[in-house]
């Protein structure tokens, strides 16, 4: 989540392979810890082992899903803060005044161990959408206003170092209107109109010994 520029530039390890539970799909893994898997449609997937006092990590992507990517991560992590963010992501590059529309859509897996499955965009502030997470996992900062109606789903809001937008309704799949929550971080004098970069979508995973699933999720304007 937290990654910078700068860690584009490593050398990537990669290797093809196929498993039992992806038979159908062409399937790309790394255990690099910012491994990436580049889709021609504009999308990537990182590993994106970011946390203090992180665990080995191995990330699956299916190559066959580049409008909407498929991918799952497998580790063994421990602790009460957040080790790995295994992300897709997109660049979007528009002011947010200038976004006609931004839609985030996403499906997921199973919610275990502690983990959120959350938005996270740099507009060039970092703003989270949360989707989906368990008991132990907890957002940055504290409850700023509740029950914010942002085109029919509802979230509490809370500011720390960032803002994070949790929905009232956790849900393994749905949309986020992610273009009506910068603006009305605008509207409301939180943030300037400033440029929308990368958009990502994943899961923080904190602790937990398992396989974490996004089966698609998407970022369209």
């Amino acid at each position: 989540m937290k990654n910078k520029s700068s860690i584009w530039t490593i050398v990537l390890a990669t290797a093809m392979t196929s498993l039992p539970f992806a038979a159908s799909s062409a399937v790309w893994t790394t255990t690099a810890q910012y491994g990436q898997y580049t889709f021609g449609t504009g999308y990537a997937v990182n590993n994106d082992v970011w946390g203090s006092g992180a665990g080995p990590q191995t990330l699956y992507v299916d190559t066959l899903s580049g409008s909407a990517p498929h991918f799952w991560a497998s580790t063994s992590q421990s602790g009460n803060t957040v080790k790995t963010y295994p992300d897709a992501r997109i660049t979007i590059n528009k002011t947010i005044s200038s976004l006609g529309r931004l839609v985030g859509t996403f499906d997921t897996g199973a919610n275990q161990g502690q983990c959120d499955f959350a938005f996270d965009c740099w507009v060039p502030s970092e703003v989270m959408v949360w989707t989906q997470w368990t008991s132990g996992a907890y957002p940055n900062g504290s409850l700023y206003q509740s029950n914010v109606s942002i085109s029919g789903v509802t979230y509490n809001v809370y500011h720390g170092s960032y803002w994070s937008f949790l929905r009232t309704n956790q849900s393994s799949s749905g949309s986020a209107d992610l273009a009506g929550i910068f603006k009305w971080l605008v509207n409301n004098g939180h943030l300037g109109d400033g440029t929308v970069g990368s958009c990502q979508y994943g899961v923080e995973i904190i602790s937990g010994n398992s396989t974490w699933t996004v089966h698609s999720c998407s970022i369209t304007q």
